[in-house]
């Protein structure tokens, strides 16, 4: 009976899972459909001849137009303007045929009385581009294969323009040119054919989250296949170089494999070497987006040829750009270039692999999580702004899963004895975490959670420390925090140091070396006095009050060192209108209210915003493009995650008083540091804050549901962390596809 009970449980999961898959398919065919009504058969087109002051009847013979095409340029047809000479007519057929100097026909069309209207320019169009490999000039005939109503004309100037004569087939030239205009690029019907592609990835990630829920397989085994499916997607979905600053991860990427490859990255300009079929490629701003770019980045990447991985080419690409862990995009695009594959798969092969690595981390951190929180840390992999970094060359993505696995295992050793490796990988990810972004450092105070106990060894349970015994696994704390901020200081003393620029640096060593003082003092004070509470209480109140009045003198002192901006200085901005000067430390200690209202402008005008960044409901660059979904998904996205944060009735809380404190302040301090971040690089003339973004603030957000779930202020009776996961994973693939249709519909504003 139970085995009747499985097989029938695995049949309907399937069959639902089937239907999923069905659906989806006949979603992106919708999807696919619409963008084709509305943006397929579309030119796009470049002025060849404004000058029109005359109507030209079409002879019996036709018209002979010459055009010029200049190497390289794409043909897809011709435009003319048309004369009807008011009237309406019921009947008639025009033919457009177009030949290359080797006497090759390069375009057939037609155009009749449904299409030519009167004073209207009409489009002669072919699927596929002629594009030739020199200069030369085509010659188009203009006949009516099918008698009008009456004479259709041609507007055309009057005398011949650049050489481009215009003269009835075989007869003397009219000393006139048509107005013409070409068409550079044309949509057919590629608005379906990309939408198409699509259906496998997605189908495939709606299978499997359906599939896999439905039958309670471990979330650590469902956030890697969904995820892969989601992020393949992702790589079709977001335009070359669109995802945020991809132009500078590429470069960087770019440059340790060619380290690796062993030739020089770059010239003697310190300007990056490249493959000659990069070169046309790689740039210093945002890629292009529009069906268009969809278009021709598809064609390129199945056309265009490669080249053997010899860096030939110099560029403008300054070397040496980029912050981070570049190693699996790098790998990826060593791989391909080994392979001698085109830029656009070898910028696929990148994107893959920093995928791939993420999906690995993502993975370990929800099989090291409590299981009461694995559905949690599910979720928040599965959201579209994680997927969609990975899905690029941002290494944002390699310090998610890092940070990710460095809360899950923290807050896994709360509940349990360590063994030795998690204490290796405790110290390990700690060290990783720290300098893989600046403002993710107070993360690493999350070691400080897990008791000293659970981190011990049998065989030496205490150590002696200023002359008290303490817990070995004190010692884990320590190392943990002390790697992490020596590869942290490594990493981020020259950002620091910029950030301080304008600070006396005798004032802040002598500042940090009296905090230090402090610290060893209230630790060794913590330790002496720690077993006579009422001796113990009062101390700590003594430490506290100096440690206020200490933090209040200090600011004082900072905020009138002096050193300050003179009015000439205030004055001096960029050719943009832009100040010169951004919000350095020194300037927000010096005009603290300037900087509070700044923040306090902010906030309402960018915390949606931000909260999209946050979820993924906002996709691309938004500081160049702004691609928003939908708010209903974005409003889905957010309850689950916070059902998947919601505590079971009878489970106890993950985080007592004490700790919720200590979570809620290391979430305060990442916040900090993420405004001090973006005020640094905010000129000091703006009335908001610039370059602040959602996704910055996603490292700590397992944390904030962290504080949701500790909370029982809301219970439920059972555990819905695969339901959860499955209504994310199938939101981000609404999500996903929604953008890919704003993506192709986006137009520039005038």
């Amino acid at each position: 009976m139970q085995n009747y009970k499985k097989l029938l449980r695995v049949v309907c999961s399937l069959a639902a899972a089937a239907l999923a898959a069905y659906c989806t398919i006949m979603l992106c065919r919708w999807v696919g459909y619409d963008l084709q009504q509305r943006l397929g058969n579309t030119p796009s087109y470049a002025i060849v001849n404004d000058e029109y002051s005359q109507i030209i009847d079409i002879p019996e013979e036709g018209l002979t137009q010459k055009m010029p095409l200049q190497a390289g340029q794409p043909f897809y047809g011709v435009r003319f303007k048309f004369s009807t000479h008011g009237q309406l007519y019921k009947s008639g057929m025009t033919m457009v045929e177009v030949y290359n100097e080797a006497g090759q026909q390069v375009l057939f069309a037609a155009g009749n009385f449904l299409n030519i209207w009167d004073d209207t320019f009409t489009e002669f169009t072919c699927n596929d581009a002629y594009i030739p490999d020199h200069d030369e000039t085509l010659t188009i005939r203009l006949y009516n294969e099918v008698a009008w109503d009456g004479p259709l004309g041609v507007w055309a100037s009057e005398g011949e323009v650049d050489g481009m004569a215009l003269s009835p087939t075989d007869g003397e030239p009219l000393n006139a040119t048509m107005a013409m205009q070409r068409v550079s690029d044309f949509t057919a019907n590629w608005p379906a054919l990309l939408a198409a592609r699509l259906q496998k990835p997605l189908a495939a990630a709606v299978f499997a989250a359906v599939l896999l829920a439905m039958l309670k397989t471990p979330l650590f085994l469902l956030v890697p296949a969904v995820g892969l499916a989601l992020g393949v997607g992702f790589t079709y979905v977001t335009p070359a170089l669109v995802a945020p600053d991809e132009y500078t991860h590429l470069a960087a990427a770019y440059e340790l494999a060619s380290n690796w490859s062993g030739q020089p990255a770059a010239d003697e300009d310190g300007n990056l070497l490249l493959r000659a079929c990069d070169a046309a490629h790689f740039g210093t701003k945002t890629g292009e987006i529009g069906i268009l770019a969809y278009k021709n980045e598809a064609i390129a990447e199945s056309s265009e040829l490669g080249n053997l991985d010899e860096l030939t080419t110099h560029s403008e690409i300054k070397a040496g750009q980029g912050s981070g862990s570049y190693l699996a995009q790098a790998l990826g695009i060593r791989l391909a270039r080994v392979q001698g594959k085109n830029f656009y798969t070898m910028l696929l092969y990148g994107r893959l692999a920093n995928l791939i690595f993420y999906l690995l981390l993502a993975a370990l951190a929800v099989w090291l999580a409590p299981a009461s929180l694995r559905g949690l840390f599910a979720c928040v992999a599965l959201l579209p702004m994680p997927l969609q970094l990975a899905a690029s060359l941002s290494p944002d993505a390699a310090v998610l899963g890092l940070v990710f696995s460095f809360t899950a295992l923290c807050l896994r050793l709360r509940g349990g004895q360590a063994v030795w490796w998690q204490k290796i990988l405790l110290i390990v990810l700690g060290g990783l975490v720290a300098p893989g972004k600046a403002i993710y450092l107070p993360v690493v105070l999350l070691c400080l959670l897990i008791p000293a106990e659970n981190l011990t060894y049998a065989k030496n349970p205490t150590v002696r420390f200023l002359g008290e015994e303490i817990p070995g696994g004190c010692c884990i704390h320590s190392a943990t925090l002390v790697l992490a901020f020596c590869f942290w200081l490594a990493a981020n003393l020259q950002a620091v140091a910029y950030a301080a620029r304008d600070m006396n640096t005798t004032v802040l060593l002598a500042g940090g070396a009296a905090a230090l003082v402090l610290l060893v003092l209230a630790l060794a004070g913590y330790l002496k006095l720690r077993k006579h509470p009422r001796v113990f209480f009062w101390c700590k109140s003594a430490f506290a009050v100096v440690l206020v009045l200490g933090a209040v003198v200090g600011v004082r002192a900072v905020s009138h060192m002096g050193g300050g901006l003179d009015p000439d200085q205030l004055t001096m901005t960029y050719p943009n209108g832009d100040s010169i000067w951004t919000f350095s430390f020194g300037y927000i200690c010096r005009n603290v209210p300037a900087t509070v209202k700044l923040l306090l402008r902010t906030l309402p005008q960018q915390g949606a915003l931000w909260l999209q960044g946050l979820l993924g409901t906002t996709l691309g660059e938004p500081i160049v493009y702004r691609i928003d979904v939908s708010w209903l998904l974005g409003v889905g996205l957010l309850l689950a995650v916070l059902a998947a944060a919601l505590p079971r009735q009878e489970e106890p809380a993950p985080l007592d008083r004490r700790s919720k404190a200590g979570v809620a302040g290391i979430c305060l301090c990442v916040v900090l540091a993420v405004l001090a971040a973006a005020l640094n690089w905010t000129p000091i003339n703006y009335q908001t804050l610039f370059g602040l973004q959602g996704r910055y603030l996603l490292p700590i957000l397992p944390l904030v549901l962290l504080l949701v779930k500790s909370s029982k202020t809301l219970a439920l009776r059972r555990d819905v962390s695969h339901a959860a996961a499955l209504c994310t994973g199938t939101l981000t693939m609404l999500t996903l596809l929604q953008g890919f249709g704003l993506y192709a519909a986006w137009q520039p504003v005038s």
